[in-house]
């Protein structure tokens, strides 16, 4: 077996002995120069079908030449071996390898020709293993019979089980590469370049195409993507935004605090919980966006958030329903589940098209007015306004309904964390290290997206399996999450795991990159630091002000409607502290 090098033809073709020594090309390298730095740097190129070989190649040898054309294959001899991560850049340096008696370089007299020995190793790069299927349905019939969507994670969390940390399965109409190592997500993230992109629900896609509608920041691409992101990484992230968060949350928070204790006067249980917080986030959210003046009109608009709130929960509940049949399919046979979901978002959009004009109008001292500031024209602040409006209202209000379930099943937790809270100044309340812990404790146990989705712009290499261009990879966080080699007693609820010692590291998480409940990189999400304030500020009224116990007979268990929901309404027993 050998490798060629021909510096100018730009080409580099692998050649691999066979046992009847019959020479076949696995793949082939192309030469280019990009700039001084990365001179002489090749790309390479592998075709999927000939690596279901699953061979790979070792190289002891530290010449350049070895350098350009074995980069990213499996060798020995180098100082420190490299993983391959994105095909196309293969530059990695094999400066220091031994130069062993193994080592054959030999260059003809041709000076733009150079063999290289190699000989055949382990496994390296290959298909990533599926599950045995059928003809025609595949797993579908496994997947339907374990569930369907409502139990996808843990169907997802059975398979890596079964086949490791990277498998390829088709569920439904869609195809997709399955990760749960943290090292793998970390390498997802890296490779996912400047304008990330992402699944969407095809029916959601269909429903904007349909209705002629333009949308926010989640169904951006490309270079309009990047423009909005920039604009919006100022406003919401960098460098503090909680001067404009803080208090829209906290009356918002001290509202909801209010409400329940006028409620329990003449019933104890909160059994409208669900709604109750979608109507809180959604307040919190417009109060945040228009500053002081949200004061003025918030009462003639909330018989249309109590409706805003009903409809959002159809929505996620109809759009995982179609995730299992060809939502196009569905449309053009005017199924009922089609139907319902159309009604339910044609609802949602004309609440908050009437609403959002009005806020623009009105400008107000809050985030809009600051990205108003930043150059985003009234048009597009509609049109990003209204997806934040449909999105953040589930996405806290659920996390805060599991943040709540899990102190009602660990009151020892619970009453700890009134007894860190009970004397701190409300300025301070966003830094009790416990309130952080059982927070990101509830996203490890609940993560609110149980899925995060990227599709990569280059053939890459994930967990030594060939991915390529174009393929949707999806990082299973409900798998990570709950891992034994992520996280001691996994299943356990212990939100001090989250606290740092004195030498600044946890106690019981190996990995925190096991739970991601805002993913990482430049698609990360917008709204984070928003999310967090608002859920701290929230949870710290309700838990300062009420013994909280969850009277539900059965237990709760997570399903998904796209997001992470409760099996059933969960119902809240409140007693006011004294």
């Amino acid at each position: 077996m050998c490798v060629h090098y021909f510096s100018n033809t730009s080409i580099v073709k692998l050649l691999w002995d066979t046992h009847n020594t019959d020479p076949i090309t696995i793949g082939y390298f192309s030469h280019y120069t990009a700039d001084k730095r990365e001179r002489g740097m090749m790309k390479l190129k592998v075709a999927q079908n000939v690596l279901k070989t699953g061979k790979s190649v070792k190289v002891s040898d530290g010449v350049t030449a070895a350098k350009h054309c074995v980069s990213g294959c499996g060798y020995t001899g180098a100082t420190q071996t490299p993983r391959i991560d994105d095909l196309s850049d293969i530059s990695k340096s094999i400066d220091g390898a031994n130069r062993s008696k193994e080592s054959v370089v030999e260059k003809s007299r041709d000076r733009n020709f150079a063999t290289v020995a190699v000989t055949a190793t382990e496994t390296i790069v290959q298909e990533a293993p599926e599950p045995r299927g059928i003809p025609v349905f595949g797993t579908l019939l496994s997947f339907i019979l374990a569930g369907g969507p409502k139990r996808q994670h843990e169907y997802v969390d059975r398979r890596h089980k079964e086949l490791g940390s990277v498998y390829r399965e088709r569920l439904g109409p869609i195809t997709a590469v399955f990760v749960n190592s943290t090292h793998e997500f970390r390498r997802v993230f890296r490779l996912e370049g400047s304008a990330p992109k992402h699944f969407l629900p095809e029916a959601w896609t269909l429903y904007n195409e349909t209705r002629k509608c333009r949308r926010g920041l989640l169904f951006m691409d490309g270079e309009e993507w990047i423009y909005f992101r920039k604009i919006l990484n100022k406003v919401m992230l960098a460098p503090d935004p909680t001067n404009l968060m803080f208090q829209p949350c906290q009356d918002a928070a001290v509202e909801l605090r209010e409400k329940w204790q006028k409620q329990i006067k003449t019933d104890a249980v909160i059994t409208n919980l669900q709604v109750q917080l979608y109507q809180w986030s959604l307040e919190a959210m417009m109060a945040t966006l228009m500053g002081s003046c949200w004061h003025y009109y918030k009462q003639q608009l909330s018989r249309d958030f109590e409706v805003l709130a009903e409809v959002l929960y159809k929505i996620f509940e109809y759009s995982a329903k179609l995730s299992v049949i060809p939502a196009k399919l569905a449309m053009n046979l005017r199924f009922p589940v089609w139907r319902k979901f159309v009604a339910s978002a044609d609802i949602a959009f004309e609440i908050v098209r009437t609403l959002v004009p009005e806020m623009t109008t009105l400008g107000g001292d809050g985030l809009l007015k600051k990205m108003m500031d930043e150059g985003i024209r009234a048009e597009d602040a509609i049109c990003i306004v209204t997806d934040f409006i449909l999105a953040a209202g589930d996405t806290t209000a659920t996390t805060l309904q599991w943040t709540l379930l899990l102190l009602c099943n660990y009151p020892e937790k619970q009453e700890e964390l009134f007894e860190q809270l009970k004397d701190v100044p409300q300025r301070d309340l966003l830094r009790v290290p416990l309130l952080k812990g059982v927070i990101k404790e509830s996203f490890r146990l609940y993560p609110i997206a149980p899925f995060i989705s990227r599709y990569l712009p280059k053939d890459s290499v994930i967990g030594n399996y060939f991915v390529p261009k174009g393929e949707l990879l999806v990082l299973s966080l409900y798998s990570s999450g709950r891992d034994a080699a992520n996280f001691s007693q996994p299943n356990e609820f212990l939100p001090e795991r989250w606290i740092r010692t004195e030498k600044g590291t946890y106690q019981g998480v190996m990995h925190p990159h096991g739970s991601l409940p805002f993913a990482l990189g430049a698609r990360s999400c917008i709204g984070r630091k928003l999310a967090e304030i608002q859920i701290s500020l929230a949870l710290a009224q309700l838990v300062k002000s009420f013994k909280i116990e969850c009277i539900n007979k059965d237990q709760v268990e997570l399903i998904l409607h796209l997001i992470s929901v409760p099996s059933k309404s969960i119902k809240l027993k409140l007693t006011e502290r004294t």
